[in-house]
């Protein structure tokens, strides 16, 4: 992906805060969220409320410290688990500009999708930026692989994910879902997915002191006969990959226009992909600034 291209958009923010109350998916821990607007070039960034000084971490790929069953972000002391939830809706309904103050280590799971994410987003509504959002496009063939999981890059005019999961359980085998990545399928096709696990999974999890805060409640446990809950979709387990790969690749901090095939891959596939996108965006930005400052310099 050398010759890779940066565009722009215009950069948006929400037009008024919202505040959300929950618990941690793996903390177990009551946290509160209070997502507030943002100027122009700030990106989307987490600040942690509850330790002196409000810390702040860049959602940024450059600050990826864990990708362990989620990802977190972290800078000095201050880190910030599970946001690859949040981070899908905002950049999903195409939210550029934030600030998401958490008083906690982990933003929390709602009921295990983005639905209620997305659904605050939309009633405190978006407002447009003068400023420029940088869009990133993928001119060429770009391959990630580890194991029997992997994630290709191609072109397309277009954001498009291709996503097949193979859980190689009776009631979690292939699935496969395909789709433009936009702010109207988001809220319809992807936002609605819940997170899931196979319960001897979450058995073991719980054993291990993770997951302190699953509950049926907040994500879909597939037993030997059965669902914990009722599926709002037949593929709701791939598409709930598709967020959690949007919201991973929400740390390239760009949009991005192309084909991402992705096969089994998970969150440390999803944070190499974002990584390299984030090389290219600021290799990109530095050399429009250097062509700026020649022409400055050559104008005066």
């Amino acid at each position: 992906m050398p010759h890779s291209t940066l565009d722009s958009t215009r950069q948006w923010t929400l037009r008024q805060p919202f505040t959300l109350t929950g618990v941690g998916l793996h903390s177990g821990e009551p946290v509160n969220v209070r997502v507030l607007p943002a100027p122009p070039n700030h990106g989307l960034a987490f600040s942690r409320v509850d330790l002196p000084g409000k810390p702040r971490v860049p959602a940024l790929a450059e600050y990826v410290s864990d990708v362990t069953l989620s990802t977190t972000v972290a800078r000095g002391r201050a880190s910030v688990r599970t946001i690859e939830h949040m981070l899908a809706a905002l950049a999903g309904m195409g939210v550029s500009n934030a600030l998401i103050a958490v008083d906690g280590p982990e933003i929390p799971a709602m009921d295990g999708s983005a639905l209620a994410f997305t659904r605050a987003i939309v009633e405190a509504g978006r407002v447009a930026l003068p400023a420029e959002r940088a869009v990133i496009s993928i001119p060429e063939h770009y391959e990630l692989d580890m194991g029997d999981r992997s994630l290709l890059c191609q072109p397309r005019e277009e954001a498009v994910v291709t996503y097949v999961v193979d859980y190689g359980h009776p009631l979690a085998g292939v699935q496969c879902w395909e789709g433009l990545i936009n702010p109207a399928a988001f809220r319809r096709e992807l936002a609605p997915a819940r997170t899931f696990c196979l319960r001897a999974d979450a058995e073991r999890m719980r054993a291990a002191g993770m997951a302190r805060g699953g509950s049926f409640d907040n994500a879909v446990v597939v037993m030997e006969d059965g669902y914990s809950s009722t599926l709002r979709f037949d593929d709701e387990f791939v598409r709930h990959k598709v967020l959690d790969l949007i919201g991973d690749l929400a740390l390239a901090g760009a949009d991005w226009r192309g084909q991402v095939v992705a096969v089994k891959a998970g969150h440390p596939l999803h944070v190499q992909l974002a990584t390299r996108l984030r090389q290219y965006v600021l290799a990109l930005e530095k050399q429009r600034s250097v062509v700026r400052t020649k022409i400055a310099a050559y104008a005066s």
